[in-house]
């Protein structure tokens, strides 16, 4: 999958390579590494039918250069860059689902244990209130087509995918990236208190707080980890030492 590489010198923040690129530097630093597997996409925000996407690296190799346009029928529009097959799920995804603007697959560590268990997220910490009601889970038997987990994810935020990690599919890149690294902290908390004997959150105090965590928490939650960039990889916000792939 390669196609013709353009860097374009004015490059910003605003750009959504760019935010990509700090996704996956803001989720390598938030211990949600998935060797060079993973991958982050978004719709392209000037056209429907195409999205960008990133290819086989560690999430804090990536820069803006490296990130991929593709079409919803996988075929390449701009740069080069050796992909996962696994692509083809985010195609699926924002074909069938228009609200969708961007997806995280990850296989961080606590997510792979929760899912080798077949479970969901359970309500046993405040931030864990975003996934009330947004999960499914998904068994890939070897035999059938991996594209069936689409099917498993519908309507919902997240799909659990066993013995694996999962799937977001979101309404930003910024919400991606922060219920991304939310759902792997609940995961390592589901399993801890699970452990130790706790209980789950009730049930009214879930659904108000979903609302306060949606409006509030992931949008400074993406500012403030974008902040933090600036310090631990400054190297994404100097254009001038980057080289396209080529």
């Amino acid at each position: 999958m390669t196609g013709e590489t353009r860097t374009p010198p004015d490059m910003d923040q605003s750009d959504i390579r760019f935010r990509i690129a700090a996704a996956r530097r803001i989720l390598y630093r938030e211990g949600c590494d998935s060797n060079v597997g993973g991958h982050v996409s978004a719709r392209d925000e000037h056209r429907a039918d195409a999205f960008w996407v990133t290819g086989f690296e560690y999430f804090d190799q990536t820069t803006p250069e490296q990130i991929v346009q593709m079409d919803l029928d996988l075929q390449p529009l701009v740069g080069r860059h050796e992909l996962s097959p696994a692509v083809n799920f985010h195609a699926l995804i924002y074909k069938r689902r228009p609200e969708v603007k961007a997806i995280v697959h990850l296989h961080s560590h606590y997510l792979s244990v929760l899912s080798s268990t077949g479970k969901e997220v359970g309500m046993y910490n405040v931030a864990s209130v975003l996934f009330h009601e947004e999960q499914a889970t998904y068994f890939d038997d070897g035999v059938k087509s991996h594209l069936d987990v689409v099917d498993a994810l519908g309507d919902k935020l997240v799909v659990h995918i066993k013995n694996h990690g999962a799937i977001i599919a979101s309404e930003s890149i910024e919400h991606a990236t922060i219920e991304a690294l939310t759902l792997e902290k609940c995961a390592r908390l589901h399993i801890e208190c699970e452990a130790a004997g706790g209980s789950e959150i009730l049930e009214a105090e879930v659904v108000n707080g979903k609302a306060m965590y949606r409006t509030y928490y992931l949008r400074h939650m993406w500012e403030a980890n974008l902040a933090r960039l600036r310090t631990s990889d400054p190297d994404l916000f100097d254009t001038g030492c980057r080289t396209a792939i080529s």
